[in-house]
């Protein structure tokens, strides 16, 4: 069977289970590919201290593609001692993406590091088994919540963390150099309540 979206005629099974090692080679090849025709942008009035921020879509003509993340054998092998958990998702048995998390020292809330899953599985339930996942573990594990940085260009990511009950809790428009985006990439800070 093919891999791309229209051979699909009914749904495919999705695993979530434990990296390994073996899963590694297959990680590297993701199609990690996304749409930019849609981008978070920051609107501020007011004096300081008294601010009011308002986030708001942009639709960015033309939409190019970015490049969610390039793993490499070295990076993965890394995270994978490293990380407090990291899970893969299978459709149909074939590796279909990735969940990476980390829990710092200073919080009881677990990050979602990585969330990514291969341009041609998506929309086939494998980003919301993987997210369900770490949401168990993490309430197993005893942390309050999920938090994550999904980039303000990626509409997709935001739309779908929306759509799991994560909701939007602060951002940060300083964060990064922002030399990488002609307009700027505000830092969006979303959470999912465990408790």
């Amino acid at each position: 069977m093919g891999r791309g979206p229209l051979a699909l005629t009914r749904p495919m099974p999705v695993t979530v289970r434990p990296a390994t090692e073996a899963d590694l080679p297959s990680l590297t090849r993701l199609d990690l590919t996304y749409p930019t025709d849609r981008i978070l942008s920051l609107a501020r009035s007011g004096e300081s201290p008294e601010h009011a921020f308002a986030l708001r879509w942009r639709n960015r003509v033309p939409a190019p593609m970015a490049v969610y993340a390039t793993y490499t054998m070295d990076g993965l092998r890394e995270a994978l001692e490293q990380t407090n958990l990291f899970a893969v998702a299978e459709v149909d048995g074939e590796v279909a993406g990735l969940l990476m998390i980390i829990v710092p020292a200073w919080t009881d809330a677990a990050e979602i590091t990585d969330l990514a899953v291969d341009i041609a599985f998506r929309r086939m339930g494998a980003g919301r088994a993987l997210v369900e996942s770490a949401a168990e573990w993490a309430s197993k594990c005893g942390h309050r919540s999920l938090w994550v940085e999904p980039r303000a260009d990626n509409h997709a990511a935001i739309s779908f963390y929306v759509s799991l009950g994560f909701r939007v809790s602060g951002f940060n428009d300083r964060l990064y150099s922002n030399a990488d985006h002609e307009e700027g990439r505000t830092t969006v800070y979303m959470h999912l309540d465990l408790r």
